[in-house]
């Protein structure tokens, strides 16, 4: 892989970024070279390691009216702005989706110079993180894991939601990592919650239950989303564990939040819903940056909640195509009782932008997070 750490942009290239749901500083790939591939495979300069890309799955080119992207005839195709295209122009702040990926292309004005870190990917070398402690770091976050299983020590974070409309809080999602700020995640953490085993499947376990517990107590909001990971989406356990959750969360009505990504109009992903919806677990789908007719595609898909992508509220209030994207997403998820809720919000402008365009729901930067101990406290 090509990409390498810089500490400045050139203001005549572009770059991509990457935005992490633990940090609020995005991670930053440079686009040094032409054309710049992205894909699975180890010869692509930027590596995305997931079984949902294909080893070589778009490219960046330069031209001389500017740059685009072009699909490389990848399986599952590569999405502009919510459009699926085989090859698009860039503007700065298009929003471009490969699998569950977002990623923001972005080019610097000529008269203001970006200082910028690239993102360091899991096996690469750098100055800001070294990785030759990895396998150290990943047998010390295992031994973590498991003291945390035995001693109880697992917190619940939550990140809120609001009602754009009243302003009032609506619910909470929790989150597995701590709020941004909080604590600094490590590296040997990082990769093991990545990884599928039977220590990382009873640890979510764990923390939607501890999470379903905590939440009950919190004082505002009648939902709780609780995320899945790409591996439990169709598992048998799951709709009945989430059931158990509903009762011990009090007034808490229990959403399934399932990622975006894994929604196939395949049986035993229809009948996973189906389970849920028998057994009352709401369902949200969280990720989402298509388009409206992936939203009115499927009856049976239809989820009671779409969280939109965070990158599509990022500067919406500046960007007019995004806007119609928004809205487009709105208006078919109004025909299937769908309540959409903008993620990613970070200013006013962008929350009364996002309630304009017809979002019932937001949540991000602009409105916090919560922990049990801290509403103790503060009563």
């Amino acid at each position: 892989m090509r990409t390498k750490a810089i500490s400045a942009i050139s203001t005549t290239l572009p770059w991509l970024e990457r935005h992490s749901p633990i940090s609020s500083a995005p991670d930053i790939i440079r686009v040094t070279e032409f054309p710049f591939t992205l894909g699975r495979g180890d010869n692509c300069d930027y590596k995305i390691p997931s079984t949902r890309v294909s080893r070589e799955h778009a490219e960046i080119l330069r031209t001389s009216q500017g740059y685009t992207v072009r699909d490389l005839e990848s399986t599952n195709g590569t999405l502009v702005n919510g459009q699926r295209a085989d090859k698009a122009r860039l503007e700065d702040g298009d929003l471009i989706l490969i699998a569950d990926f977002e990623l923001t292309f972005r080019i610097a004005n000529d008269d203001e110079p970006v200082r910028t870190v690239t993102q360091i990917m899991p096996g690469e070398r750098g100055d800001a993180e070294p990785q030759d402690n990895a396998p150290l770091e990943m047998i010390h976050a295992v031994r973590a894991s498991h003291e945390r299983l035995l001693c109880g020590g697992v917190r619940s974070h939550f990140q809120l939601l609001v009602d754009l409309a009243s302003g009032k809080t609506a619910g909470y999602e929790s989150i597995s990592a701590p709020a941004p700020g909080r604590e600094k995640s490590r590296i040997g953490e990082r990769l093991l919650a990545g990884t599928e085993c039977r220590l990382t499947e009873r640890m979510h376990q764990v923390e939607r239950l501890l999470a379903t517990e905590h939440a009950a107590q919190l004082p505002q909001g009648d939902l709780l989303f609780l995320r899945l990971e790409p591996a439990e989406v169709g598992a048998d356990f799951i709709p009945a564990s989430l059931a158990r959750m509903q009762n011990v969360g009090g007034s808490k009505r229990v959403v399934a939040a399932i990622p975006e990504s894994t929604v196939l109009d395949l049986p035993y992903f229809r009948d996973f819903l189906a389970r849920l919806r028998q057994l009352g677990v709401g369902i949200a789908y969280f990720g989402f940056a298509g388009n409206q007719h992936q939203v009115i595609a499927n009856q049976d898909l239809a989820p009671g909640f779409l969280m939109l992508a965070p990158l599509l509220a990022r500067g919406v209030d500046k960007s007019t195509q995004r806007q119609q994207q928004i809205r487009t997403i709105v208006e078919a998820a109004q025909q299937r009782n769908t309540r959409v809720i903008a993620t990613g919000v970070h200013s006013q402008v962008e929350a009364q932008s996002c309630r304009e365009l017809g979002c019932q729901l937001a949540q991000g930067e602009l409105y916090g997070y919560a922990q049990l101990w801290d509403c103790v406290a503060e009563e």
